[in-house]
C-alpha cells in the first residue's frame, strides 16, 4: 500500500523547486519594491516639474494675455505642449472664458497612456496669471505620463534582462551544487554496494568535504569496525567448527569424513587418478597395550602413531586417522611398484622405536595394506583393495602388502 501512494523524486529535481521558489519569491518582492519607490520618485518628479513648466508657461503667456495677441499664445501653448510632458493646456480669460487650448496629438499608446494620465497626473495644475497686482487671467496644465510610462517600460525590460540572468545564475548554481553533492555521494553508493555484494567488511567509507556526510560516514564506519569485529569472529568460529569436524580430536589428524572427500577428488582428477595410492594402517598389538597399560597410554600410542606418520611422509601427501587404531595415507605421484616399497618399509621403520612414557618403554608395531587408485573404479573399490591389502599383511614378515588385481 506505501509503494501505491509513494512517489520518489530525484535530488536535483527538488533543489530546482527549493531554488526557484526561493527565486521567484525574492524576485516578486524585490520587483514589487523597486517598482514601487521607483514609480514615485518619477511621479514626484514629474509633478515637480509639472509646477515649474506651469510656472514659466504663465510668464510667457502674460504678455500674449494682456494684449489680447491670439497667434502669440497659441504659438506659445503649441510650443510647450510639443516641447514638454503635457497633454492640455487651456487658456481662460479674467472671466473665465477659454479663449486657447492646445492638445496634445497622442498616436502611440494611446490607451494605455490614457490609463498611466489618469492614475498619475489625473489632477490639472491651476496657475493665475497677475498684471500690475491684477488677474487678466489663468492657465490650466494637465500633464502627460509619457516619461514615466516609458521609465516604467524601460524598469520592466531591465528586471527581465536581470531575471534571465538570475535564471542563468541560478541554473548553474544548482547543478553546480547537485553535481557536487552526487561527487561527495557516489563514494558512498560504490561503497556500499561492494558491501553488499562482496561483503567486503574491510572497506571504510572516505572523509568528506560536507559536513553532514562526514558525519554519516563516521557513523558508518564505526558500524562497519564492530561488523568487521563481529564477522572475524564468526569466521573464526567457523574455521574451529569446521576443523573439528573434519579432524579428529586426539591426534588432531584429518577424519573419516576429510579422508573421503580427498579420496573421492582423485577420482575427479584424471591424472591424480592414475598417479596415486592408498595406504592402510593398522596397529598390530593395540588391544594389548590397552589391557596391560591402561586406554590413556593407548591413547598415547595412538597419538605418537599420528605424530610419527605425519613425519614420514611428503608434504603433498594426506594422512588420516579413520578412527580406533586404524590410520590410512593417500600417496601422490606414484608411478611404480618400488616407489611404494620404500615408503612402506621407511614407514615401518618409523615404529622400531619404543614410545617413552612415564618411565616405560612402550613398543607397538603397524601392518600396512596399499593398493593403486589406476586399478580400482570407484573409491569405494579402492578402501576395500586396501583393506584386503592389509589383512593380508598381517600374515606376511615385513608386514606390508600391495594389492594386485
Amino acid at each position: 500500500m506505501i509503494s501505491k501512494f509513494y512517489r520518489s523524486t530525484s535530488l536535483q529535481t527538488l533543489f530546482r523547486k527549493s531554488q526557484f521558489t526561493i527565486f521567484a519569491i525574492t524576485f516578486l518582492i524585490s520587483t514589487f519594491t523597486l517598482a514601487s519607490i521607483s514609480v514615485f520618485t518619477v511621479e514626484s518628479y514629474a509633478k515637480q516639474n509639472l509646477i515649474l513648466v506651469s510656472k514659466t508657461a504663465v510668464d510667457r503667456i502674460q504678455p500674449s494675455l494682456v494684449f489680447k495677441d491670439q497667434a502669440s499664445m497659441n504659438q506659445i501653448i503649441n510650443d510647450y505642449t510639443l516641447q514638454h510632458s503635457i497633454r492640455l493646456i487651456q487658456v481662460f480669460d479674467e472671466n473665465g472664458n477659454q479663449i486657447a487650448e492646445s492638445k496634445k496629438n497622442i498616436e502611440h499608446y494611446s490607451y494605455l497612456q490614457s490609463l498611466f494620465d489618469q492614475f498619475f497626473l489625473r489632477d490639472a495644475i491651476t496657475m493665475n496669471v497677475q498684471h500690475h497686482d491684477k488677474s487678466v487671467g489663468k492657465v490650466v496644465l494637465y500633464g502627460s505620463s509619457n516619461v514615466i510610462m516609458m521609465f516604467i517600460f524601460k524598469v520592466f525590460f531591465g528586471l527581465c534582462i536581470g531575471m534571465l540572468f538570475m535564471i542563468l545564475a541560478l541554473w548553474w548554481s544548482v547543478n553546480s551544487t547537485y553535481r557536487h553533492i552526487m561527487e561527495s555521494i557516489t563514494p558512498i553508493i560504490n561503497i556500499a554496494r561492494l558491501l553488499s555484494s562482496q561483503k567486503a567488511y574491510n572497506l571504510r567509507f572516505p572523509s568528506n568535504d560536507i559536513k553532514e556526510f562526514n558525519h554519516v560516514n563516521t557513523v558508518f564506519n564505526q558500524l562497519l569496525d564492530e561488523i568487521q569485529t563481529w564477522h572475524t569472529h564468526l569466521q573464526n568460529e567457523n574455521s574451529e567448527l569446521s576443523y573439528q569436524v573434519l579432524h579428529d580430536h586426539l591426534t588432531e589428524l584429518p577424519n573419516r569424513n576429510f579422508f573421503y572427500q580427498i579420496l573421492c577428488n582423485i577420482y575427479n582428477d584424471d591424472q591424480k587418478r592414475h598417479s596415486s595410492a592408498l595406504v592402510f594402517i593398522d596397529n598390530n598389538n593395540f588391544k594389548a597395550i590397552n589391557d596391560q597399560y591402561g586406554h590413556l597410554v593407548g591413547d598415547e600410542v595412538l597419538k605418537e602413531m599420528a605424530q610419527r606418520l605425519r613425519s614420514n611422509i611428503r608434504q603433498e601427501d594426506f594422512v588420516a586417522r579413520l578412527g580406533g587404531d586404524e590410520f590410512a595415507i593417500i600417496l601422490h605421484s606414484m608411478y611404480k611398484t618400488e616407489h611404494l616399497i620404500s615408503v612402506a618399509e621407511n614407514l615401518l621403520k618409523c615404529c622400531e622405536e619404543p614410545l617413552h612414557y612415564k618411565g616405560q618403554d612402550i613398543h607397538f608395531s603397524f601392518s600396512l595394506g596399499i593398493s593403486f587408485s589406476n586399478q580400482a573404479n570407484t573409491p569405494e573399490d579402492l578402501i576395500s583393495q586396501a583393506d584386503q591389502a592389509m589383512y593380508k599383511a598381517k600374515s606376511v614378515k615385513h608386514n606390508w602388502f600391495i594389492y594386485h588385481s
